[in-house]
């Protein structure tokens, strides 16, 4: 039986290794090559969202943020009632608020508190969110801040860096002053 074990054992290992794998073993090499080692694995980036920043041409802080499309004319994306559990941005100095919810150069504001958001059992229809935007009501800076977001002391940080006129925060939106409804 091992007599048999052992010739299958060699084809099979032999049908597993790469076209590239026999050359190797073939070409004389300075090198010793090791059969069936596995490459490693690429290395991961691990992407850290940033705190952000923002101001809006009016004082939308407790209204529910929704992203439409680049002409502003369709829903492209709006919370589930559950996902606004402490996700209302934070009050910071100048006009500012901490993003907590991924605003962008594209969100609108529905006339929903996040209260009222989140105590519907389920979010209300794409047609009736755009019935619920308030119009002109839009985003008209945001600022990435040099620290991750979910940092603890992320407000206290924002307001010393605000107080410091936002050194090492780069301007990621402006919304040209001819679109600012203020």
């Amino acid at each position: 039986m091992k007599q048999l074990l052992l010739p299958i054992l060699s084809i099979s290992l032999a049908a597993c290794s790469s076209h590239k794998e026999q050359a190797a073993v073939s070409a004389p090499q300075s090198q010793p090559v090791v059969i069936g080692a596995k490459p490693l694995p690429a290395p991961t980036v691990n992407a850290v969202a940033m705190a952000r920043i923002y101001k809006t041409d009016g004082d939308y802080a407790d209204r529910v943020p929704v992203t439409l499309d680049s002409r502003h004319r369709g829903l492209v994306s709006y919370p589930a009632p559950s996902d606004l559990v402490d996700a209302a941005p934070v009050r910071l100095s100048d006009g500012f608020l901490l993003d907590r919810r991924g605003v962008s150069g594209n969100t609108a504001f529905t006339r929903w508190t996040y209260r009222e958001y989140a105590a519907m059992e389920s979010a209300p229809l794409p047609a009736e969110i755009m019935g619920a935007i308030i119009p002109g009501a839009r985003v008209t800076e945001i600022y990435q801040m040099p620290f991750p977001a979910g940092t603890p002391d992320a407000a206290a940080r924002c307001d010393s860096l605000i107080a410091a006129g936002l050194p090492d925060c780069r301007l990621v939106f402006s919304l040209p002053q001819r679109d600012r409804g203020s």
